[in-house]
């Protein structure tokens, strides 16, 4: 049966879509307007919230378990986060006014979905196959449009949209194999060319805006440092990064699309653990000072990871008590406090870019 409104709620209810309609009109076109329908996530454990299904413990279900999310008295029980707390996209969604990243891909394949955007990410994706088999970036793509061609998605989404490319680095896990330099640039050069066809894709399917992480310092990530006592950043890895951050960015700058920004997770990571002048070191970077390269959780075995157990449950890991002063959370992921620190030295740059101005 329908329902009647009253003429003076209908009359008020009308003022306010309009009030609403010019404010925004007003706000787009003096260059202020900074409200946003929708935030989309592709890429790896970086910004994963959840899409990789709970299964038992294993290296790659282990973010369903504990200590994962909860550590750190973050919303009581793991959430398929890669950290003790928030991740990437979470910090993300704040600077759009949100409180937390939009829901998975996953999950809306149970509901009607979120209004605000959706997280197409999981963790250990890159942008070839990989030995998790975790979808590529191409294939979370696929997944978008298919949402957008099946109306799940709606074409008044895209209208202020933005999208979020964070491809962390799992495709070179093949590197280490390869023989010679000229073998690992072609290799460089064939993953950042998917990132940028992948970014170029998303803006042919009407995404507005586009934001791509850069690599972080490989090198000094726990997993590297753990050979010097998680003192020193080791191996090819700072190299490798610097080749791929350059040649992404020659790549997104040869599209002269000012709708792309490239995001410099190399920059905001080593101003912390390998700033190349300590005393312009920022001042966040000072509760890190003694846990820069030391994870807060990290297996016995060096092989292991955090939160491992042994066919009894017996621990078989140790996790510090202030994982707040630890800019690493594993082996490879960052503390809930560490992306604070690492979005907080972006976050007025990214802001300027998407003409946020509260």
């Amino acid at each position: 049966m329908a329902v009647r409104l009253p003429a003076i709620l209908l009359s008020s209810i009308c003022l306010l879509v309009l009030l609403n309609a010019s404010n925004v009109e007003s706000a787009r076109t003096s260059g202020s307007f900074h409200w946003y329908n929708g935030l989309f996530v592709f890429g790896d454990s970086f910004a994963d919230t959840g899409n990789f299904p709970k299964a038992d413990l294993s290296q790659v279900t282990r973010q369903w378990y504990k200590l994962y999310g909860c550590s750190h008295g973050f919303l009581q029980d793991p959430t398929g986060r890669f950290s003790n707390g928030f991740v990437q996209s979470d910090f993300m969604a704040k600077i759009l006014g949100r409180t937390m990243a939009p829901e998975t891909y996953r999950d809306t394949k149970e509901n009607n979905g979120d209004k605000f955007g959706v997280n197409f990410v999981v963790g250990g994706a890159g942008v070839f196959e990989v030995p998790r088999k975790a979808p590529t970036l191409a294939k979370q793509i696929d997944s978008f449009k298919k949402m957008l061609d099946g109306g799940d998605i709606g074409k008044w989404q895209l209208r202020e949209s933005v999208a979020l490319v964070a491809i962390s680095g799992n495709d070179y896990a093949c590197v280490a194999n390869m023989s010679g330099e000229s073998e690992i640039l072609d290799f460089i050069g064939n993953v950042t060319e998917e990132i940028a066809a992948g970014v170029e894709r998303l803006r042919k399917l009407g995404v507005t805006r586009v934001l791509v992480n850069n690599l972080h310092p490989l090198a000094c990530t726990p997993w590297q440092t753990r050979p010097s006592n998680y003192t020193e950043c080791m191996g090819r890895g700072n190299l490798a990064a610097l080749f791929h951050n350059g040649d992404l960015e020659k790549k997104l700058n040869a599209s002269s699309n000012d709708n792309v920004y490239l995001v410099d997770l190399h920059r905001a990571f080593t101003n912390i653990v390998d700033p190349s002048d300590p005393q312009d070191t920022p001042q966040v970077a000072k509760q890190f000072s003694k846990n820069k390269l030391k994870p807060c959780c990290y297996s016995f075995d060096p092989n292991g990871d955090c939160g491992q157990v042994d066919e009894d449950g017996g621990v078989l890991y140790s996790v510090c008590s202030h994982p707040e002063k630890h800019f690493f959370w594993d082996d490879v992921h960052p503390t809930q406090a560490r992306w604070e620190a690492v979005m907080g030295q972006l976050e007025k740059d990214i802001k300027d870019f998407l003409h946020i101005t509260y």
